[in-house]
């Protein structure tokens, strides 16, 4: 019997989504003036583990459940992680 070996970090060809998510959910928490701890409370996270999926130098994977849930907290729509970060005003090529 085979036993596929699992992890829960990403991949090497995956680790820049990863690292490219975290970044987009740190962003749209400090706009929405939240802080890790308290978004971690509200999506039954620890802070720890938050910290780990904003931080680009760890690539913690994690569930398109759990994505759905700060998605919902931070009141943008889940696409919003996988565009370009808004441009400021008036500073549009």
């Amino acid at each position: 019997m085979n036993v596929e070996y699992t992890s829960n970090y990403p991949s090497f060809e995956n680790r820049d989504y990863y690292v490219d998510l975290g970044e987009h959910i740190a962003f749209y928490r400090k706009r929405a003036n939240i802080t890790q701890a308290q978004l971690a409370s509200r999506v039954h996270i620890t802070r720890s583990y938050l910290s780990r999926i904003e931080n680009s130098n760890t690539s913690q994977s994690f569930s398109l459940e759990l994505l759905f849930n700060i998605s919902r907290e931070l009141k943008v729509p889940p696409r919003y992680f996988f565009e370009p970060f808004p441009t400021p005003a008036g500073m549009e090529d």
